[in-house]
């Protein structure tokens, strides 16, 4: 008979009169509110671990069309390259025969 009466206890709403909790009210809605930040501030923590590792693919992108692009215009920028490009564009300049000379003035 005592089990059929702790089970109507518990489903009937009596045992939370009886052992404190509705006394301790506070207590629980503190623990509550302090699972519920937990629970945003991983949330939090997750969106922006994800942010940064869609940031680190980026610049790993970003990185190899900055190398590829730097080595591209290195190539372009060497003489014989910048010859040949004036040359097929039917420039008028032509490659200088004598070293530059240094001009002094005399003041």
């Amino acid at each position: 008979m005592a089990k059929r009466n702790w089970i109507s206890e518990i489903m009937g709403g009596q045992i939370l009169l009886h052992s404190g909790i509705l006394q301790q009210a506070r207590f629980v809605l503190y623990i509550f509110v302090l699972i519920i930040l937990y629970i945003s501030i991983n949330f939090g923590i997750e969106k922006s671990m994800l942010t940064e590792r869609r940031n680190q693919k980026e610049l790993k992108n970003l990185k190899a069309d900055y190398t590829s692009k730097s080595s591209k215009l290195m190539y372009q920028s060497k003489r014989a390259e910048v010859e040949k490009r004036l040359f097929e564009k039917n420039s008028g300049l032509i490659v200088p025969t004598e070293p530059p000379r240094r001009i002094l003035i005399e003041r």
